[in-house]
């Protein structure tokens, strides 16, 4: 039944579809549609807050990044404790440094300095120190993290700060070369050489904490830069490997097994761990007496 019939003078063709409840129906029918969510991916910046520190050495205030800890989603560790996180490494975070005057130490023991350490630093560091324009940026690159970890180190030894603590700044500018590396391309002749560069400087660095965690362990009382005795000598066994130390590495893991107090998933590691050692140590023996038998063969 046409409804609109009558209406063909005004120029209305009489056969439009009538239902007074049609633009109803579609608003209805359109709010019973499910709303798509809209998920948002989590970045790096999301993950970093910028906070206003004062420094103890010139007291000027400085804006530094620092992460967000209790938005992180931890992830399994590195062999050697790196701590590993979705979508941030934290490690680039854990040093603050003043751009006036050239201070800088892990987050730790920047606020904690004395009044003789304070003087050190202020004749060997801020006396040689240029400062640059502060970069206004959201998050820290691998280089401008390794470049504060540098200045950490600087101070540190300006300080003569305990071995633990320089061995520590050590790691962890190995730890940031190591993450660096498997961002870098390595195809053309000029990256190779630029990875190369990076890779020598881990393992000097890397060398350097190894070295260093290995007398603090024997000249120093725990904790070494909040890790305790048990913590350091896992990390320090599963460094030893990296260096092919499969006699060190054993010792140290003895020691960890026969310890009391040492918790039962550390000690399943551990027990893990003595299995390659014991898996690489003889590869390496044999290696040794092949090359005992053909002097000649390189």
């Amino acid at each position: 039944m046409n409804l609109f019939s009558g209406l063909e003078k005004f120029g209305f063709s009489g056969d439009e579809d009538f239902d007074i409840l049609k633009e109803d129906k579609k608003k209805k029918k359109k709010a019973e549609e499910p709303k798509k969510k809209v998920v948002k991916l989590l970045e790096e910046k999301d993950l970093v807050l910028k906070k206003t520190v004062k420094c103890p050495i010139c007291d000027q205030s400085f804006v530094t990044l620092s992460a967000k800890t209790a938005k992180l989603k931890r992830l399994e560790p590195d062999f050697d404790l790196r701590p590993n996180f979705e979508v941030i490494d934290t490690v680039k975070y854990d040093v603050t440094a003043c751009p006036h005057c050239g201070y800088a130490a892990m987050n730790r023991y920047f606020d904690h300095i004395s009044t003789i350490h304070a003087k050190l630093i202020r004749q060997e560091v801020c006396s040689k120190f240029r400062p640059t324009k502060a970069e206004d940026v959201d998050v820290y690159s691998y280089d401008q993290a390794i470049e504060r970890f540098k200045l950490s180190l600087v101070s540190a030894m300006a300080k003569r700060a305990k071995i633990s603590e320089k061995a520590y700044n050590c790691l962890k500018i190995a730890w940031l070369d190591r993450a660096k590396l498997k961002t870098m391309p390595n195809t053309a002749e000029s990256e190779k050489m630029e990875y190369n560069a990076v890779r020598k400087e881990y393992e000097a660095f890397y060398k350097q904490a190894y070295e260093g965690f290995l007398k603090a362990s024997a000249t120093e009382t725990p904790p070494f830069c909040g890790m305790d005795t048990s913590t350091l000598d896992f990390m320090l066994a599963n460094m030893s490997m990296h260096y092919k130390k499969y006699d060190v590495a054993s010792k140290l893991v003895a020691r960890l097994l026969g310890t009391s107090g040492v918790s039962a998933r550390v000690k399943d590691k551990c027990l893990e761990l003595k299995k390659q050692i014991v898996i690489e140590a003889k590869k390496q023996q044999i290696a040794k007496q092949k090359a005992a038998e053909n002097p000649d063969n390189k």
